[in-house]
C-alpha cells in the first residue's frame, strides 16, 4: 500500500463490512454503525501498516480491497501497541452500546489470541462493486506464499459466519466459536503451512 491510498482504503473497508453483525452491536443505530467504521479501521491500519504487510487491489487509480497483516512475533500486541490501539478505539466505544458486554466479548477474543508465531491476518475487506471477482484471493495470495514457504502458520477471527467458507478454501480451519452471553459470536481460524 501506498501512503496516499490510505484513506481511499479505509472508506473501501467500511463499504466492505457494513452491516456487520459486531459493530451492529455496538454502535446505537445503522447510521453510528456506518460512521465507526473510518475510525475502527484507521485504528487497525495505525496498528498494521507501519509493520510493511498492508496489501490493497487496485482498479487503475482506486483501492478496491485490502488485506492488514501482522507478522509473526508481534501479536499478541506489545502493551505499548495495545495501549495506542485502545486509545484509538476509546471514543468509539464510550459513545456505543452493549459496551460491558462488548468489551468482555474483545478481551475473550484477546485472551484465546495465540502465543505461537504466526502471519495473523487483522482485517480483509473487497469493496462490495468488486466481491465475487477473486480479489480476496489475490489479497491474500502474498502473505499466504509467503506462510507457505516459510513453514509458518496464519491466523484469523471473523465475526460473520458466511466468511467461514471462504477462508476453509484458503486453508484455514474454524478453531474457536467465541461469545460472552447477550453477544454476536466471533469465530477464530487457523491455517497450517501448506507443503510446497
Amino acid at each position: 500500500m501506498q501512503p496516499a491510498d490510505r484513506h481511499e482504503m479505509l472508506a473501501v473497508l467500511g463499504r466492505a463490512f457494513w452491516p456487520d453483525p459486531l459493530f451492529g452491536f455496538f454502535a446505537r443505530d445503522r447510521q453510528h454503525e456506518y460512521e465507526m467504521f473510518p475510525s475502527v479501521f484507521g485504528a487497525f491500519a495505525a496498528d498494521t501498516v507501519p509493520l510493511g504487510e498492508t496489501w490493497v487491489a487496485m482498479a487503475g487509480p482506486r483501492v478496491m480491497g485490502a488485506a492488514l497483516w501482522v507478522p509473526p512475533g508481534l501479536m499478541p500486541r506489545s502493551s505499548r501497541r495495545e495501549a495506542a490501539l485502545q486509545a484509538r478505539m476509546a471514543r468509539l466505544l464510550v459513545t456505543g452500546r452493549n459496551r460491558r458486554c462488548g468489551l468482555a466479548l474483545l478481551t475473550e477474543v484477546d485472551k484465546r489470541h495465540p502465543s505461537e508465531p504466526h502471519w495473523y491476518l487483522s482485517v480483509l475487506g473487497v469493496d462490495p462493486i468488486a466481491q465475487g471477482k477473486g480479489l480476496g484471493t489475490q489479497l491474500l495470495g502474498p502473505v499466504l506464499d509467503r506462510a507457505d514457504a516459510e513453514g509458518m502458520p496464519a491466523y484469523l477471527e471473523t465475526q460473520k459466519e458466511e466468511n467461514l467458507a471462504f477462508y476453509i478454501r484458503h486453508g484455514f480451519e474454524e478453531t474457536d466459536r467465541i461469545t460472552v452471553p447477550g453477544s454476536p459470536p466471533v469465530w477464530t481460524m487457523w491455517r497450517h503451512p501448506h507443503s510446497r
